[in-house]
């Protein structure tokens, strides 16, 4: 991610981000790697063998401190407070990732915003960022630009690394026993989109506002933002080995 997002950020990245990348699957989820169809280093050396590079896409991420790319996901909420909890529990391994979330649930937090969202890259975020709009309390926020994130649960079952697009997932409160319920359907097959306590849309721009200066948005894991934060797509942004 650090590497995409130095070339996207130079003045040249025009020519950089005709240089092709590869993806090395050495991490706890690997999922950019798994949306390409790798998924051990003997794959990663196949891809490159065959020599077939494909444009994909990035997310620019503009906050109060500038701008930064994601490749993967932007999230924000319990999501976002149970990854950071997770990453100081290694020790458990992939499992860390259920303990924090399940501590998160229980805890549940408020988590009061504004989040609108357009189709058009070029427009303005509908949602709820009207004028006199009020913050929601709300569960979590997903931006995909892959379909899994975490532990390679399926977020955003519907995300193409190419479609000019990102994946929005919006979750909002619910009782202790319907969130877990939730979250079984995203370890399963990704069904908990249909749900109607959850607001799945494929957009070219967003925008989301935390009512708290403490809340953070979460970006590939990697690095926190503070709010407010603005999502654009970044069509076929760099090349990489398929």
């Amino acid at each position: 991610r650090d590497g995409v997002s130095g070339m996207l950020s130079r003045s040249t990245a025009g020519a950089d981000a005709r240089r092709p990348i590869f993806v090395f699957p050495c991490g706890t989820g690997n999922n950019y790697a798994c949306d390409l169809g790798i998924r051990t280093i003997e794959d990663m050396f196949v891809v490159i063998d065959r020599g077939v590079v494909h444009a994909v896409d990035a997310i620019k991420v503009t906050h109060p401190e500038g701008e930064t790319y994601s490749i993967n996901v932007v999230v924000w909420g319990l999501a976002r407070d149970a990854a950071e909890m997770a990453e100081g529990m290694r020790w458990l391994g992939p499992l860390r990732y259920d303990v924090a979330g399940l501590y998160h649930i229980l805890l549940n937090k408020l988590n009061f915003a504004k989040i609108g969202a357009t189709q058009a890259s070029d427009g303005e975020c509908s949602g709820g960022m009207g004028p006199g709009s009020e913050h929601e309390d709300f569960m979590m926020m997903f931006a995909q630009n892959t379909r899994c994130s975490g532990r390679g649960y399926q977020f955003a079952p519907l995300a193409k690394l190419d479609d000019g697009k990102f994946d929005v997932v919006v979750v909002k409160k619910a009782g202790i026993f319907k969130t877990m319920g939730l979250f079984d359907k995203v370890k399963v097959d990704g069904s908990h989109v249909e749900d109607p306590l959850v607001c799945y849309i494929q957009a070219k721009k967003m925008k989301l506002e935390a009512k708290e200066s403490t809340d953070l948005v979460g970006i590939d894991g990697e690095i926190v933002v503070k709010s407010p934060v603005t999502l654009e797509i970044c069509p076929k942004a760099f090349h990489t080995f398929v």
